[in-house]
């Protein structure tokens, strides 16, 4: 593949297709060419809401009662995640 060097044209200059076409090396006629607007806003919320209570009654009307032994681990865990499918093809991660 050879690669093309522009030298005369100044980092500011704007181009239409036409010219962007000509340094391109093709032309304008062939492919026709659609207004595609690529600016888009992407909002998500994500909301999480957990409650836990935990109750233990353990060695309740008991009386002289030994070696009463309670083990209680509560765990919660919430994940969020968006996956956005942009022009039908490539996923992005939000």
């Amino acid at each position: 593949m050879s690669t093309l060097s522009i030298r005369d044209l100044s980092h500011s200059a704007e181009l239409d297709r036409t010219e962007m076409s000509a340094v391109r090396g093709g032309n304008a006629f062939y492919l026709p060419s659609y207004y595609s607007d690529s600016s888009f806003n992407v909002s998500t919320q994500q909301l999480i809401g957990q409650t836990q209570n935990v109750y233990n009654a353990n060695g309740n009307n008991v009386a002289f009662a030994t070696d009463i032994d309670s083990k209680v681990k509560p765990i919660q865990k919430a994940d969020n995640s968006n996956t956005v499918n942009v022009y039908g093809g490539g996923r992005a991660l939000l």
